[in-house]
């Protein structure tokens, strides 16, 4: 048997630095801004080791022999397996997957499964098709199908595979553009209104206040928003009231849970509204006296296949409402 160590040196080193170089060289390169955990770089070095390593015992082999057909069923099931884990497929039970963005204006968490079962597919058909050559040269035939004109069945899956990278290729692709025409804008102006409590007199202790914000979501992006899931949590970071007693300092003051919106649409600049309730205890120190507070949001979304967790906040100064 002849043993091809040059190919086995070129491709085991080619499967080596998309393996393994590349996707540690982008980790480190945007540290800043996307983190992923110790154990998730440690598991990429080891499932790319074990990949370099299919890849040179492929290569040993000449292409047109079972052992190498064989062993390329072997390796594109593997390289699935790969990219199944690298998108964060392997978290059952768990819509969110591996990648957190984090920025100075917000963090953001993605479940990328879409695109990790997508990738796993290309890698099934791939398989199918160096199985389909290894049954050929145990067998001495040619398997064809015949679609308008006749062709051999491993090139169909063949073919097939090559369009399907098109595709999922252009996906990703378009959603790395449709993301990058995307805002959430918090408005710091505000509206507030008070609910007098029961003995009916305003601007008392049994009064409530409800804090009325704007938000844009901007979505020049060809893919919707979908399902979108928004909280605000409201905490005062300084105030004016000297005892710290009626509105103290570092506290969470009101929030709003679950406000529901079913869909951003595409190429739209969306405005809402969302009402913040204060919790009682504190309005009456919301009315009397100043603060600077910081609004936090949470939003659970659904954008082009992909599951979002994003969260933000903005400091804003409350005037007082008694003179």
């Amino acid at each position: 048997m002849e043993i091809q160590y040059s190919k086995m040196i070129l491709y085991g080193s080619i499967r080596f630095i998309f393996y393994i170089t590349i996707p540690l060289i982008l980790i480190t390169f945007l540290s800043d801004i996307i983190s992923v955990s110790p154990g998730f770089v440690i598991n990429l070095f080891i499932i790319g080791i074990i990949g370099v390593i299919l890849t040179i015992l492929k290569h040993m082999f000449l292409k047109d022999t079972i052992a190498n057909r064989l062993i390329a069923f072997v390796v594109a099931i593997y390289q699935g397996i790969y990219l199944f884990y690298i998108f964060g497929g392997f978290t059952p039970g768990i819509k969110l997957g591996t990648y957190y963005i984090n920025t100075i204006q917000a963090q953001v968490l993605l479940g990328l499964q879409l695109i990790a079962w997508l990738l796993l597919g290309i890698a099934v058909v791939s398989a199918f098709q160096h199985l389909i050559e290894v049954i050929e040269l145990r067998k001495k035939k040619e398997y064809r199908v015949k679609i308008k004109k006749d062709l051999k069945l491993s090139k169909l899956f063949k073919g097939s595979g090559y369009l399907l990278n098109i595709i999922i290729l252009g996906y990703i692709i378009s959603i790395i553009v449709s993301g990058l025409n995307l805002s959430f804008n918090l408005k710091e102006e505000y509206t507030f209104s008070v609910d007098s409590g029961p003995d009916g007199l305003p601007l008392n202790s049994d009064d409530r206040i409800n804090v009325t914000i704007n938000f844009d979501l901007i979505n020049k992006g060809i893919y919707s928003f979908q399902e979108v899931y928004l909280d605000v949590d409201i905490f005062t970071i300084s105030t004016t009231d000297p005892f710290n007693l009626s509105l103290p300092e570092n506290v969470k003051i009101g929030e709003v849970k679950n406000a529901y919106y079913k869909e951003f649409p595409r190429f739209t600049n969306t405005t809402k509204q969302i009402t913040i309730s204060i919790f009682q205890i504190y309005a009456l120190g919301l009315i009397t006296y100043d603060a600077d507070l910081e609004l936090r949001v949470s939003l659970l979304s659904y954008y082009a296949g992909i599951n979002i967790d994003l969260k933000t906040s903005i400091q804003t100064f409350w005037d007082e409402l008694i003179v």
